[in-house]
């Protein structure tokens, strides 16, 4: 009986160590993700589709992230809040931006239960 029982001591253990082998994936350090927002065309123009291209860095790559922008004319006004589809590293959307001036974009990366926010301004010409 106590061989047994060592025996399944042992096989339980092995089996965790595998388990935890397969989904050991380098956790998500917010202060080490980087994103670079660009847009098409540039600089973006009033009355046209403009489209915002997110890049992310500091994530790995086959890290399941979510992205979407969050775009304001002024601090307290969402103007559109729009989900990015993504294009390998990058993410994007389109929009079209009625009047020339400042807008900041907030882009909201969400990789599970984390969620990381980064501001961008963008001057949008006539």
């Amino acid at each position: 009986m106590n061989r047994k029982r060592m025996l399944t001591v042992l096989l339980s253990l092995l089996l965790a160590a595998v388990m935890t082998a397969c989904s050991s994936e380098r956790p998500v350090d917010p202060s080490e993700v980087e994103v670079t927002l660009t847009t098409e065309p540039s600089p973006p123009k009033a009355n046209a589709v403009i489209k915002f291209t997110a890049t992310v860095g500091g994530v790995p790559e086959s890290t399941k992230a979510t992205l979407a922008f969050d775009i304001r004319k002024s601090e307290n006004d969402t103007l559109s809040y729009l989900n990015a589809k993504p294009e390998g590293n990058a993410y994007s959307a389109e929009k079209e931006l009625k009047e020339p001036g400042t807008y900041t974009v907030y882009v909201h990366l969400y990789i599970g239960d984390l969620h990381i926010i980064k501001k961008k301004k963008i001057e949008v010409a006539s």
